[in-house]
């Protein structure tokens, strides 16, 4: 990255940059973080990565000690659980609200999403970032029609659970079986099915993610 001229611009470039990286697991969690590193790394002085380096401790995403050792935080693995848990509840609620009262031509733009999805899977490499933007844009849909987005904005910034679902991506691969969660939830909203919602949203945000923390525990000094 090069130097820009002003310092705040640089230091919310490294934060941006660093934010990234953290989520899309390129840091993982549990590495460690080296100033002058990060000052090579950006053709930066220490006062711009410094201030990042602030913001990102300020808003949960890396662990400072008093002696100034750095590392990105690992995944708290109760705390994404019960945000999981509560995740089922609210878009369950929200979705049978849009059944009654949301207007079906939103259906086509989650078709539309589902459509770019199978695009971007279908690339080699996949960019998990990108398909994980048309994940967020899908489930975004429900809570803008039914003029909730402060709610969806507080829930799709969860960091561990973000990470967790890029561990997916990455490790499990299935991204024709997500693709597949999608369609049922698509299908179920076309057929008014409000009895068997529940169960599709739970596969698709609960047992994914479970099983991969089941397993990965195993292979990744990742959580707490």
């Amino acid at each position: 990255m090069a130097k820009q001229t002003d310092g705040k611009d640089l230091a919310s470039s490294i934060f941006n940059d660093l934010r990234t990286r953290i989520l899309s697991l390129d840091l993982e969690p549990g590495q460690e973080i080296s100033e002058t590193g990060l000052c090579d790394f950006y053709d930066a002085s220490r006062t711009p990565v410094k201030t990042a380096l602030n913001r990102l401790h300020d808003e949960g995403y890396i662990f400072m000690s008093p002696y100034r050792q750095m590392y990105v935080k690992r995944i708290n693995v109760d705390e994404a659980l019960q945000y999981m848990y509560g995740r089922v509840a609210i878009e369950t609620r929200i979705i049978r609200d849009f059944l009654r009262q949301g207007s079906p031509l939103l259906l086509e733009d989650v078709a539309h999403i589902i459509r770019k999805q199978e695009i971007v899977a279908s690339r080699t490499p996949v960019d998990v970032m990108e398909f994980h933007d048309l994940d967020v844009a899908f489930h975004e849909t429900w809570y803008k029609a039914m003029n909730k987005p402060l709610l969806f904005s507080q829930l799709k910034n969860r960091m561990d659970y973000i990470r967790l679902k890029i561990l997916d991506y990455k490790r499990v691969q299935e991204y024709e079986t997500i693709i597949g969660e999608h369609k049922a939830i698509y299908e179920c909203i076309c057929a008014r099915d409000e009895e068997r919602l529940p169960l599709v949203l739970r596969t698709h945000i609960w047992d994914h993610i479970a099983a991969l923390i089941e397993h990965s525990r195993k292979e990744k000094d990742y959580f707490i």
